[in-house]
Parts: C-alpha cells; sequence; structure tokens
C-alpha cells in the first residue's frame, strides 16, 4: 500500500468558541485529482489553510506530507518542501507579461536560495519554460494578464504555483469561480491534464459538474466535519451529499 501524498489525522480548527474544522482526517493519494466539497461555511478553505501553514495558533491534530509530519511548520517552508496552493483572489502582476509573473513566483526567498540562482540562473528559467509548455501556455507567455481571458488568468495563477517549487501537492482553492460554463470546461480540462502527467492535486469548488467530471476521489465537509468521501459515481447517489449539498441529483448538474 502507497503512502498518500497528503494525509490528515483528526485535523481541527478553532476560533475561540468556533470550531471551524471537526476532527478531519482524510488523504489525498499520488496522482489523483481529489475533490473537496461542502456548503458555503463547511470550513473547506479553513481546511485549506490550517493543512499549509497558516493558522498555527488555531490548529491541531497532525498533517503529513508523504508519511513525514509537517505540523507547525511555516508556510514558505512547506512550499519548499513541495505543498503549493492557490487562492480564491487572484493577485496577478497586470503590467508585467505572464513569463514575468511566473519568474516572480519562482525567485527563492532564502539566502540560500538567492546564491544558487546567482550561480545557476538558467535552472529557475528553465522551471518557467517547463510550466509554461506544459500548460501549452507558450503562446501568451510574453502577453500581460489583463490582456486575457478569465480562464486564462486562472490558469497564469496555477502556474505560479507549480513554479514557485517541485511541487508534491497543489491545492486549489476555487480555481473556477467567476467563469463561465465553456471556460469551465477548459479549465477542467487543463487540470485532469496535469494530472494524467504526473501532479497530484486538492481541489475546491461549488461546480459540482466540475468535480464530478474531473475529480478521481471526493470528500465533503458539512459544518466543519467529513461527513462522507468516495468516486464520482459514489457521490452522485449518496444521500448525504444530495441532502446537504446538492439537494437534488447530482446527475443534473
Amino acid at each position: 500500500m502507497t503512502t498518500p501524498i497528503l494525509r490528515t489525522d483528526g485535523l481541527t480548527v478553532r476560533f475561540g468558541g468556533l470550531l471551524a474544522v471537526n476532527d478531519v482526517s482524510l488523504t489525498c493519494e499520488k496522482g489523483q485529482l481529489t475533490g473537496l466539497i461542502g456548503p458555503n461555511g463547511a470550513g473547506k478553505t479553513t481546511f485549506i489553510d490550517a493543512v499549509t501553514g497558516f493558522l498555527p495558533d488555531n490548529a491541531s491534530g497532525d498533517v503529513l506530507l508523504e508519511g513525514q509530519s509537517i505540523s507547525g511548520l511555516a508556510p514558505h517552508v512547506l512550499a519548499h518542501q513541495g505543498l503549493s496552493r492557490t487562492w480564491q483572489t487572484l493577485e496577478l502582476f497586470d503590467d508585467i507579461s505572464v513569463r514575468a509573473n511566473l519568474g516572480v513566483a519562482s525567485e527563492r526567498l532564502t539566502v540560500g536560495g538567492a546564491v544558487r540562482d546567482f550561480f545557476r540562473p538558467s535552472a529557475r528559467h528553465d522551471r518557467v519554460a517547463e510550466v509554461l509548455e506544459q500548460l501549452e501556455m507558450t503562446d501568451i507567455a510574453d502577453r500581460q494578464p489583463r490582456e486575457l481571458s478569465q480562464g486564462q488568468r486562472k490558469m497564469v495563477g496555477v502556474a505560479r504555483a507549480l513554479v514557485a517549487s517541485t511541487t508534491k501537492i497543489l491545492l486549489l482553492d476555487e480555481p473556477a469561480a467567476g467563469l463561465d460554463k465553456n471556460e469551465t470546461q477548459w479549465f477542467g480540462d487543463q487540470l485532469r491534464a496535469l494530472v494524467d502527467d504526473g501532479y497530484t492535486m486538492l481541489l475546491i469548488d461549488h461546480d459540482m459538474g466540475l468535480v464530478l467530471r474531473v475529480c478521481d476521489h471526493i470528500h465533503m465537509l458539512v459544518f466543519g466535519e467529513l461527513i462522507t468521501s468516495g468516486t464520482p459515481e459514489q457521490m452522485r447517489s449518496d444521500p448525504e451529499v444530495i441532502a446537504a449539498y446538492l439537494g437534488r441529483s447530482a446527475g443534473d448538474s
């Protein structure tokens, strides 16, 4: 049995008297696209914030990356260890090129990293070029983000996360928000292609059609608790999913 890329054991997040995430234990397997769903306020973003080290004073339980505990480590340390994420709000530099946006994200914010980049600057440029090619973005690499469609801008955000380090798992927080139906279809195809190419991802999104179409395995949170997990086929007919999230058959999405 292989070790999951990411595992949480009893992950709990409290804000004073508010229990935002309650004893959540789940796994993300290597080479899979795992979905995390739930209604508004379910604790999905809080879960990612805790996993990626942004809530050290509020989180308890354990987080393991490739079987090794990473609980208590700072976000920048986790990023260098291969735990990357995107944010709900895109913060791109609209007045520089896509290639330059990726170059900024690939900068190493450590003394050791700066020394390595000084002597081997080509390694950083090679990584940017590699990600641009993987995401089929070479034709827009020299355009500015403000010139792109919203779907393309979202993919620039994904690309920035991928160049920041040798990514072991990418956590995506509502990446398809604001996209129309055609852009969502294209965006989902891009994510699926990346996973089929060897990446591992955890996807939060409210678009159930997207999640059911592209994910290998799905977990559902309700009021901070893990209610059910399963394959897309299992989740379509799961009474907990239908009652708590969909309100109708998932097949109608």
